[in-house]
């Protein structure tokens, strides 16, 4: 059975505000055969509604390293807590509410706010909330370079505890596997960090993050009543000069390294498909793969949504068949400089971690 570890360091610091101190979680498994020399590693990043915590990524954790002779990695990044569903909510239209309770159950919550929950399942409704979120600049859902980072800041920290103990690695095969916001954070993490990834596997990302322009609705059954929520991020106005770019113009200012297979519904609500088509065709090493209906297995496909209903199990499975063999990905740059669609990136590693220093509103210059 593989060996688990779970352990807190020092966070890179918040890019937004320049405070350091923040902490991140990171969970990894190592075979139990041990860390050979043809040992890869495996990158999991869930995207809204799933965590660190979350019974399958525990079960990708355990069943990949023995499986495919992986360290394999996850980390609780930036802001990530406020990518889940379980938020208090606040009541923002107190006309609305007013007008399908009586007289006698208004006056009845208005004394008791609390009573609110049980008046709204009687009525057969749906009823608009606001997430009650509690986001700051110290800690928000910024849908960018800061969860990137952590990414990135997870799998350098666990190579150096594995350099630390003497264990030797293939650093040539390091896979990362996302789902949605998740697939995106992979292809952002390869575009600040290309030398990193050598596979790819991108479960319905969209091009870019759809929730920092738009409300996130997410329904909840009360009784007879339909909760609709609304997550009105941060990273709306705490970003808007500071968003990472499209992947597609994202992936015109660097030479990729990674293999990248990429599966998306043709229901796909989230994501542009033709585009997102586009952007891959123009990977040169790359596959897409279209769902339809007629693919939809019920094993590795539940359907043509976005996300597929995956069987995340699965899915990873049958993306291996896409690998190809091993990809020289080459040595991590110990310092270099990135430029992208309307920022710069410096990175260091001199000191074993990544340090990132962004300088925004510049232009577009040829790829490295």
């Amino acid at each position: 059975m593989a060996e688990h570890h779970t352990f807190n360091v020092l966070a890179h610091p918040n890019i937004y505000t320049g405070t350091a101190g923040r902490e991140l979680r990171i969970e990894f498994a190592i075979p139990s055969s041990g860390v050979l020399a043809d040992t890869g590693f495996i990158i999991l990043v869930p995207g809204f509604g799933a965590h660190i915590d979350s019974n399958v990524y525990r079960k990708m954790r355990d069943t990949f390293a023995d499986k495919y002779n992986t360290v394999t990695i996850q980390c609780e990044y930036f802001g990530s807590s406020f990518m889940q569903s379980d938020h208090q909510v606040n009541i923002t239209n107190l006309e609305e509410l007013r007008s399908i309770l009586s007289g006698a159950e208004w006056t009845s919550i208005q004394k008791n706010p609390s009573a609110f929950a049980e008046l709204i399942a009687s009525k057969s409704v749906h009823f608009p909330v606001l997430a009650d979120l509690n986001e700051t600049l110290e800690n928000f859902n910024d849908m960018g370079y800061m969860q990137a980072i952590d990414i990135l800041t997870a799998f350098e920290t666990v190579k150096l505890l594995l350099d630390d103990n003497g264990f030797e690695y293939d650093s040539n095969r390091v896979i990362g596997y996302g789902h949605s916001h998740g697939a995106y954070l992979i292809h952002l993490c390869n575009a600040i960090s290309p030398d990193t990834f050598s596979f790819i596997v991108d479960n319905s990302a969209w091009l870019e993050p759809v929730y920092i322009d738009r409300y996130r609705l997410v329904y909840k059954e009360i009784g007879k009543s339909l909760l609709v929520i609304h997550y009105d991020y941060l990273a709306k106005t705490a970003t808007k000069n500071k968003r990472p770019s499209n992947l597609a113009d994202l992936y015109r200012t660097f030479r990729n390294k990674a293999k990248v297979v990429c599966f998306i519904g043709v229901d796909d609500n989230l994501v542009n498909v033709e585009a997102k088509k586009q952007f891959i065709h123009k990977i040169e090493k790359s596959n897409f793969i279209t769902v339809t209906a007629k693919d939809v297995d019920k094993i590795k496909y539940k359907s043509t949504a976005h996300g597929l209903d995956a069987d995340f199990i699965e899915l990873f499975s049958y993306a291996l068949t896409f690998e190809e063999g091993k990809t020289i990905v080459g040595d991590t740059k110990s310092k270099y400089e990135l430029q992208h669609a309307h920022v710069k990136i410096q990175a260091d590693f001199m000191q074993g971690l990544p340090i990132f220093s962004f300088e925004f509103g510049s232009l577009v210059s040829s790829p490295i």
